[in-house]
């Protein structure tokens, strides 16, 4: 499958006429060449937040000529088709979600939802697949693209299908379905501090860290991971038009998403009934409800959650044209 950028798929089909990428370049091509290195390791390459992203500079091409030595490609600073064939079918050691890294690895088409999911996992994970938070919140093990959390049954849901998307997937990795059993008790067998009632199912330590890993490496679970997320974001898309009448174009309903992400999608909506009067133009709601959700957080996450909104306000990630699915 194609990405659709045209000068990352000329030279996958080696085209001739397609030049390879070298510093200097800027552009969608060199944004996707920076996320596919990003999820080989290379953690210096900049994420769709950062200034340099989509900009061929001298970080990109040191990080070019690293993985060239690594994998004993032909030396260089610049990417032909054959290095970027080989940055595609090699393994990545820590895959990210990315308009490349869908397509063209996992053979899943980008779509607008994506996108959505996208940037919001950039700020639960920067994006990667396999990412473990352990216990950091009180909320046992949150795991994955969106963090599927322990405590409030998430990663039981997340889990339980998984098990019965890809059995032999879950067999090869996870084993048994004891884990799914201890999962589904009430706040996922944590207690108050959320540590394992059960040790023997203390899923911040190994062997289930490791397990958990591997799931997350594993192609098979990274499309599942997208399509249940992708479940979920156009649920969360149809309940925010019914309510969100004065939304109109992609970069408003990520923001809503994103913020039903965070805060959840039913304080959102309560929010928006409170705050958004007739008249007010789309880009006036969303500043209100960055004012909102900063507030509501606590003092000392209050600036994360502001920068979280202004990306989604300003970034050229997103159109300010009505969305069309």
């Amino acid at each position: 499958m194609n990405c659709g950028d045209p000068t990352i798929d000329g030279l996958l089909n080696n085209d001739a006429s397609v030049p390879p990428l070298t510093q200097g370049a800027s552009g969608v091509a060199v944004g996707y060449l920076q996320d596919l290195l990003r999820g080989h390791g290379y953690s210096s390459m900049p994420d769709p937040r950062a200034s340099g992203y989509g900009t061929y500079g001298p970080v990109t091409a040191q990080t070019v000529g690293s993985y060239r030595q690594k994998w004993g490609l032909p030396a260089g600073n610049s990417v032909d088709s054959g290095m970027l064939a080989d940055l595609v079918a090699r393994p990545a050691e820590n895959a990210a979600l990315g308009a490349a890294y869908v397509p063209l690895v996992l053979n899943v088409p980008f779509t607008s939802i994506t996108r959505f999911i996208w940037l919001t996992s950039l700020f639960e994970t920067g994006g990667t697949f396999a990412t473990l938070n352990l216990n950091t919140d009180q909320c046992g093990l949150s795991f994955g693209i969106l963090q599927w959390s322990q405590k409030p049954g998430q990663l039981h849901t997340f889990l339980n299908a998984c098990y019965t998307s890809e059995p032999a997937v879950w067999a090869q990795i996870m084993g048994g379905t004891d884990i799914l059993d201890y999962t589904a008790k009430p706040n996922g067998g944590l207690g108050a501090n959320g540590l394992a009632i059960d040790p023997n199912f203390e899923l911040t330590k190994d062997p289930w860290k490791s397990k958990f890993e591997a799931l997350g490496a594993s192609p098979a679970i990274q499309r599942f991971q997208i399509s249940l997320a992708t479940d979920a974001y156009t649920a969360d898309l149809t309940r925010a038009r019914q309510y969100a009448s004065g939304i109109q174009s992609e970069r408003g309903f990520a923001f809503l998403l994103d913020l039903g992400n965070q805060f959840g999608a039913g304080r959102v909506a309560q929010q928006y009934a409170a705050n958004a009067a007739a008249g007010d133009t789309e880009a006036a709601i969303l500043l209100k409800l960055e004012s909102v959700f900063t507030n509501i957080a606590r003092p000392q996450f209050q600036p994360q959650v502001r920068a979280r909104r202004e990306f989604f306000r300003t970034t050229s990630m997103l159109s300010d044209q009505p969305l069309a699915l």
